[in-house]
């Protein structure tokens, strides 16, 4: 698994939904800003240092709803976290199948610049151990905003990215 793609994509995918897209302003595209002597060489940050991804400093419990698509197909997740690794129990029409399938992911806890990041891996049919060999694992930031909102986003394996709507189970 890329961490770095997954953590670009995902910081891509929250930065889009905190900040919009917006057209660039196409008739000053052409200025240039003056350049003196004495300027200061600053260089780019990559997104590997924007979006790094560390362990968790405290673990995570609780158990949620989780509800996402992907062209269409819409996702229904119930996960349950017991610190530092969880488990995520996805429900989803699989089109090579045409039927209903359903598959257990562990997540594991990490954090980031950007919030917390769950890493999904190892998905197999529910409640067996045999592997899910078309599904790509989920990867997914949860983030608390300055007014106390959640932004939660989506991006698996196979780079295919969507918001996500979280519900508490109690």
């Amino acid at each position: 698994m890329n961490y770095q793609k997954i953590a670009f994509a995902l910081v891509l995918v929250v930065g889009m939904g905190l900040f919009g897209i917006k057209p660039a302003d196409a008739k000053n595209a052409f200025i240039k800003a003056p350049i003196t002597t004495n300027s200061p060489d600053i260089t780019q940050s990559s997104s590997f240092t924007i979006a790094q991804l560390t362990e968790a400093s405290y673990p995570l419990y609780g158990s949620w709803k989780l509800t996402w698509s992907d062209n269409g197909n819409v996702y229904k997740g119930y996960l349950i976290m017991k610190g530092y690794y969880g488990v995520l129990r996805v429900s989803f029409f699989d089109p090579q199948t045409r039927k209903k399938a359903t598959i257990d992911e562990t997540m594991k806890l990490m954090s980031s610049s950007q919030g917390l990041v769950l890493l999904g891996y190892n998905p197999v049919y529910a409640g067996t151990s045999i592997s899910y060999p078309t599904y790509a694992a989920d990867n997914f930031v949860f983030a608390v905003q300055p007014d106390g909102s959640l932004v939660a986003a989506t991006c698996d394996d196979q780079e295919r990215c969507s918001s996500v709507d979280v519900e508490a189970v109690k």
